[in-house]
């Protein structure tokens, strides 16, 4: 089909040059088969006989460069960015500053342009800022893509690649859209336009000084972003500059990372939170499933920060006192923490999605289901443990928690043979046997079900008892109080299935 098509042409274009090259009406009937068209091998015979320019085929410039008398054609550049293709004797004399770039050259090659710098904007847009343990933390920068040097990407120093937020729906507003434009020269109304994803597209035009050329005013897109929570990795906009407002080149390609979320974000606004939450809802839009979306990212206990570092819950330590991250900052930037940084990480989350109705819920020993401990000033249990623990018969003398214990932070005075130890425990984030034993818990609550983050547990559903009573049959060991007057040694007893020894503060 192509070499039909190219002998036609061929043909066309022979028939109004015969007059004026009747002496090589032979050579250019030869040439038109010769033409074999773009993708498709070229005969050696043919590429010895016409490819004039050298360029490994024979198309239009050959044939162009043979009616001219076999003087090869190619882009003549103007100094108004204009461009015609010509031989080089008809470049010159054309005036106006042609230059002329070599035979089967391109229009495209006449003027280098490279997008330098975008500031992302508008309604419906978020400040993200860094990961840092101890808010306020800072924002990045307005500017959020600059190419310094323009060589066509954000690695070198001085350049940047700053993340972006908009809430679902959105027009995303691009302003100080900026290219470094070769040669330099001076131009009004430059016509310029960028093709995003989805179908959004920026259109607009600027004024070039030199090799600065700055597109006026903001550019808002047309057509909107998703109707969806929605996360793009790089946020990708092909850009085209026309200096003559009718032959656009290329202008190079910004890529962003941008996230779009269910509704406008609240609280910190670390960009750890926009990471977790808007990749785990992608495509979705109901707030329910965006709520299971961002748990089922917690319950498979492989939860990642923005710089790809997965987050544990009590890493390295079975003390809890030895892990003084208490905080959902504090997680993201140390990648470990308690289990206050957990409950604080799944709020921010639902935060940062715009669902403000998650609280904090306080899980204790229930002290009017327990009884009193054995020491000199009588109280209910002190705190539980969270399973496993291995029970090997009785070692204390007090029937109310009759397992000695010793506690791993040393609080207690030690026994010498303790019945009550640890065992590879319930599984948290990132770590198979975490601390276990506590004085009370934190998880969290939102639309009438508990999630508890630390171990991936939930939901827990039904009223607040019984998802309290679901929670503890997953969860609870035993509890732990003082086993003796005269000692400070701790004892423990077990867990009674089916009886509810701990409570939900809400």
């Amino acid at each position: 089909m192509r070499r039909t098509l190219g002998l036609a042409l061929a043909m066309v274009l022979l028939a109004s040059a015969a007059a004026a090259h009747a002496d090589g009406r032979d050579v250019l009937e030869e040439l038109g088969p010769c033409m074999a068209g773009a993708g498709l091998p070229a005969d050696p015979e043919c590429l010895a006989a016409f490819d004039v320019d050298g360029d490994g085929d024979v198309d239009l410039h050959d044939f162009a460069a043979l009616q001219a008398g076999v003087d090869p054609v190619g882009a003549c550049c103007f100094d108004n960015y204009s461009c015609e293709i010509l031989t080089e004797a008809a470049c010159l004399a054309a005036g106006g500053g042609g230059e002329w770039l070599g035979a089967g050259s391109e229009c495209g090659q006449c003027t280098l342009v490279r997008i330098r710098a975008i500031t992302f904007g508008g309604t419906g847009s978020t400040t993200i800022k860094h990961d840092c343990a101890y808010p306020p933390c800072s924002s990045y920068g307005t500017q959020q893509w600059l190419d310094a040097n323009h060589d066509g990407d954000v690695l070198d120093a001085g350049d940047h690649d700053y993340p972006v937020a908009y809430a679902r729906n959105s027009h995303v507003t691009l302003s100080g859209v900026q290219f470094w434009v070769s040669p330099s020269g001076t131009a009004s109304g430059v016509q310029v336009r960028g093709y995003g994803p989805d179908g959004l597209t920026f259109t607009g035009t600027g004024n070039l000084s030199g090799s600065t050329l700055n597109v006026s005013g903001t550019l808002v897109s047309e057509g909107t972003l998703p109707n969806t929570v929605k996360y793009y990795p790089s946020f990708d906009i092909v850009w085209e500059v026309a200096f003559d407002g009718v032959n656009f080149v290329d202008g190079g390609t910004s890529s962003t990372r941008l996230y779009v979320t269910r509704s406008t974000p609240l609280g910190d606004c670390l960009e750890s939170y926009f990471h977790i939450s808007t990749q785990a809802a992608d495509g979705l839009a109901d707030e329910q499933p965006v709520i299971d979306a961002i748990w089922a990212e917690f319950a498979d206990r492989e939860v990642y920060n923005v710089d790809g570092e997965r987050l544990g819950y009590y890493r390295g330590v079975l003390c809890a006192s030895y892990c003084t991250y208490y905080s959902a900052p504090e997680l993201v930037y140390y990648t470990t923490s308690q289990c206050g940084g957990w409950a604080d990480l799944l709020r921010q989350c639902f935060r940062t999605q715009g669902l403000n109705s998650s609280v904090f819920v306080t899980a204790e020993p229930l002290t009017s289901a327990l009884p009193l401990d054995c020491g000199s000033y009588p109280s209910s249990a002190a705190g539980f443990l969270v399973k496993n623990y291995t029970f090997n018969g009785w070692g204390t003398s007090c029937t109310a928690y009759p397992f000695s214990f010793n506690d791993p932070c040393g609080y207690y005075a030690a026994w010498p043979s303790p019945t009550c130890t640890d065992a590879t425990g319930l599984p948290g984030q990132d770590n198979p046997n975490p601390a276990s034993w506590f004085a009370r818990h934190f998880i969290v609550k939102i639309n009438m079900a508990y999630y508890d983050p630390s171990y991936g547990a939930g939901p827990f559903t039904g009223t607040q008892e019984q998802a309290n009573m679901q929670w503890e049959l997953g969860a609870m060991a035993g509890y732990f109080g003082r086993a003796e007057a005269s000692s400070s040694r701790a004892g423990v007893r077990k867990d009674i299935a089916q009886t509810r020894e701990t409570y939900f503060d809400q």
